[in-house]
């Protein structure tokens, strides 16, 4: 299955299945802005997996809008001295 590509505002994140366990599916997910990756890949589905590949696609897609929300990739302040 190819990457599923989402847009989200100035993000970007890609979902691809990453496991196939039996009957059980895992999705990663990974937050780009400029060509850059903000977040490293991220795995949804836990040890029992999901059921079925849009399933886990979805669910992927949720965490990375929520990762979003949640100001990743936001650029941090600088501190001061």
């Amino acid at each position: 299955m190819p990457e599923q590509i989402f847009l989200y505002g100035v993000y970007g994140f890609m979902c691809a299945r990453s496991n196939f366990r039996a009957r059980a599916w895992d999705a990663e997910y990974e937050i780009r802005h400029n060509d850059k990756a903000v977040q490293a890949w991220t795995t949804v589905g836990g040890d029992e997996g999901l059921t079925d590949r849009a399933e886990a696609i979805e669910l992927a897609y949720q965490r990375g809008v929520a990762d979003i929300e949640a100001g990743t990739g936001i650029p941090k302040p600088p501190t001061l001295p």
